[in-house]
């Protein structure tokens, strides 16, 4: 087994049993769990994994969709009616397509929350303090678990730390490589140790002039790889890359983004899988 796959497998099994006692009512039978809607898979991933047993959470926005550039569906505001407690990022609290169900309604109004943790949670570091702030989330809304919860999150932030380790020990061909990126992936390949030589974003936000300058900063730098947002799903990445003579991947965002990928571990996996995959089928 390679140490990435162990380091995966640590992630899916950082579970710490729950004792009976804790797990049980007091008439023998267990506990409903508590229902949570999540603002994204990167919340309900979270949600799931420290709550296992006591809480579960379905996420309102689809995993492959721009969060924001997608209405919430039929089955989104049955999710947000039936949730005890609704848990959203900091920065959809700002988009209408989300927030403009749940303010004209007043029972729905009063259920969400706002999660503590800017920044791209893809990036380990930011994963981190996303576990730490679901982990006080949880303990407020069910505080017969909250030091439960705190053990999980802290067995979480171990796991994450050897995912990490294992993914930048694989990285090492991506190191100072000249990148350009849809600019909601330049987070991740940063981290990676990617030089950030452009951005771009959708075609309609940018305009044609900013996204020529964007090619022209990428010819300079003589990119070798151009990474599309799965969810942004604008499609000008393909047309850089091979104006540029470059490689060209197109990565995810958020787990189950890529149906094999359900979980943040597994989604970061994946994403460099496809950055090494591209670069080799590119002779680079």
């Amino acid at each position: 087994m390679t140490r990435l796959a162990r380091a995966l497998r640590c992630l899916a099994f950082v579970c710490i049993c729950v004792p009976l006692a804790a797990s049980l009512g007091e008439a023998g039978q267990q506990e409903a769990p508590i229902v949570v809607a999540a603002g994204t898979t990167l919340v309900s991933d979270i949600v799931n994994d420290l709550g296992r047993g006591l809480v579960t959470a379905t996420p309102i926005m689809p995993a492959a969709a721009c969060p924001g550039h997608t209405d919430l569906r039929a089955s989104d505001m049955r999710a947000l009616a039936d949730a005890r407690v609704i848990l959203l990022h900091d920065w959809q609290s700002h988009l209408d397509s989300v927030m403009g169900p749940i303010r004209n309604d007043p029972s729905l109004a009063a259920k969400a929350r706002t999660i503590d943790a800017p920044g791209n949670w893809m990036v380990p570091d930011r994963q981190k303090s996303a576990t730490l702030a679901v982990a006080r989330v949880l303990a407020d809304i069910d505080p017969p678990h909250a030091a439960l919860y705190g053990e999980r999150a802290k067995a979480r932030i171990v796991a994450v730390a050897r995912v990490a380790a294992a993914l930048a020990a694989k990285a090492g061909p991506l190191a100072g490589l000249p990148v350009m990126t849809d600019v909601q992936q330049q987070p991740f390949l940063q981290w990676l140790g990617c030089d950030i030589a452009a951005e771009y974003g959708r075609f309609e936000e940018s305009g044609p002039q900013k996204l020529a300058r964007a090619l022209a900063r990428a010819r300079e730098a003589k990119v070798r790889l151009v990474a599309d947002n799965l969810q942004s799903s604008g499609g000008s990445g393909k047309t850089f890359a091979e104006d540029l003579g470059a490689a060209f991947v197109v990565l995810t965002n958020f787990p189950g983004g890529f149906p094999d990928a359900p979980t943040w571990a597994q989604a970061m996996a994946a994403n460099l899988d496809r950055c090494l995959a591209a670069l080799g089928r590119h002779g680079q």
